[in-house]
């Protein structure tokens, strides 16, 4: 049985698309850069904000002013434009049944990560939460992945696993010595998770649910 279980937020418990996509391109028009709503923004789920800025191309010095209108507008309504997975809270309540911690490793800010939390009733099931803090300077997931590990007092034990849906939260995990599990209904682009070479691969929250149970009969 594994010893513990970080999760990624978007896109592994959460749909954030409405949400996050269109608090992204209210912060981009917000500097002078608008974006149609027919473009496809669903790219910039999962990294951090600034990695997205920077990939799309938008200034350096209008990151901050890009960032702050982003957050501003995310954490007024498109946190709560996001949609549970469906089928992923049996796998959370799975686990905490067999005893297995959880935490949190997402890229957004912690408040906003608790936020989420609270407002879909799943706090109670999270023993912690990292992510970033609210200046918008990017964290890598390694040092996310580092941070839940040490709030599980999990840093030298070798069975924990990292479930995510985009290629940083594998190699985030990886390189904290996680067996990695990618879900295949979240946002990674095509060939991403072919490059990210996963432990695991899962279609669907129950395969995780079956994926772990035939890890605790072993």
């Amino acid at each position: 049985m594994p010893d513990a279980v970080l999760f990624d937020l978007d896109g592994t418990l959460t749909d954030p698309a409405e949400g996050l996509t269109a608090s992204f391109r209210h912060a981009l028009a917000s500097v002078g850069s608008p974006v149609s709503e027919e473009t496809d923004l669903t790219w910039m789920i999962g990294p951090p904000i600034r990695h997205n800025l920077t990939r799309f191309g938008l200034a350096p010095d209008l990151h901050d002013a890009a960032v702050a209108a982003f957050r501003e507008r995310h954490l007024e309504v498109g946190l709560f434009e996001a949609t549970l997975i469906p089928g992923i809270v049996e796998v959370l309540e799975t686990l905490t049944s067999w005893g297995v911690p959880l935490a949190l490793a997402t890229a957004k800010p912690v408040r906003q990560a608790h936020i989420t939390l609270d407002h879909f009733g799943l706090s109670h099931l999270f023993a912690g939460v990292a992510g970033v803090m609210t200046d918008g300077h990017a964290v890598g997931k390694d040092r996310i992945v580092a941070d839940a590990r040490h709030q599980l007092a999990m840093v030298g034990v070798e069975d924990v696993f990292m479930v995510g849906d985009r290629i940083h939260d594998i190699d985030g995990g990886r390189a904290n010595g996680c067996t990695t599990v990618a879900v295949e209904w979240g946002f990674a682009e095509p060939g991403e998770m072919d490059a990210a070479a996963p432990d695991h691969r899962v279609a669907a929250p129950a395969d995780l649910i079956a994926l772990f149970d035939r890890l605790r009969a072993s």
